[in-house]
């Protein structure tokens, strides 16, 4: 795996190798079932990311569940939180709700479509966004194809630029799978690995203090675990 130092993409200092492209996405994706990553920080675990996705007729339900704590000895230095749901109908997003708490700093989004508008608030801040633009959740391929994002735990558009670093291969568990990875530069910053499938094998995030926060691929199971079944409805 070829890691990009966090002050090249702070800094947009590496070149674009190519534009997105498309990766391609069997018929049906997400299938219904439960996607569960570790969250890796300076070799040690700290965290988890489960996501669900639940399938009724053309309704596709995705719950999205985060849990980060940074320990020294008995003291919590850091905590995150982070509860989210997206409601798609038609492959349009009609719902997103979210709740955080990062490290003290609660929010509470939530965004419902209106004609060809998401409106809605953050805290209770009004919130009025295009109607085709999509969570930066990256668990959609269709991340790579988009100029903005909408930041998932405020619900604000980040406007990005994404880069095809092409082929490379992911340690996930015992076994290395092939994968494409792409950089999500400009106003939100990301590594994301697109396996065969079409789902994420592994994802970079870059933590407040700069270091680089790897979600790697844990398993998948066949129906939702509902761990995150209680996800924010603000």
């Amino acid at each position: 795996m070829r890691f990009w130092p966090p002050w090249l993409l702070i800094f947009g200092l590496l070149l674009p190798a190519s534009a997105g492209a498309a990766v391609p996405v069997p018929k049906g994706f997400p299938p219904s079932g439960t996607v569960a990553y570790d969250v890796w920080r300076e070799g040690a675990t700290i965290g988890t990311h489960v996501v669900d996705f639940r399938r009724e007729g053309d309704r596709l339900i995705v719950h999205t569940r985060i849990r980060i704590k940074v320990t020294l000895l008995f003291l919590t230095l850091y905590r995150f939180e982070h509860d989210a749901e997206e409601d798609w109908i038609d492959g349009k997003l009609v719902r997103y709700a979210a709740r955080t708490d990062d490290n003290g700093t609660r929010r509470i989004v939530l965004l419902v479509r209106v004609g060809q508008l998401l409106q809605g608030n953050l805290n209770g801040e009004l919130l009025e966004l295009p109607g085709d633009m999509i969570p930066g959740s990256l668990w959609n391929p269709a991340t790579i194809d988009q100029k903005r994002l909408i930041e998932p735990t405020m619900g604000q558009p980040r406007t990005v630029t994404i880069v095809d670093r092409g082929p490379e291969a992911v340690k996930s568990g015992t076994r290395t799978v092939p994968a494409h990875h792409y950089s999500i530069l400009g106003q939100l910053l990301r590594e994301v690995w697109y396996g065969a499938d079409g789902g994420v094998v592994q994802a970079i995030y870059l933590a407040k203090d700069g270091s680089p926060l790897i979600f790697k691929l844990k398993g998948t199971s066949g129906t939702p675990s509902g761990g995150s079944a209680g996800a924010a409805k603000p």
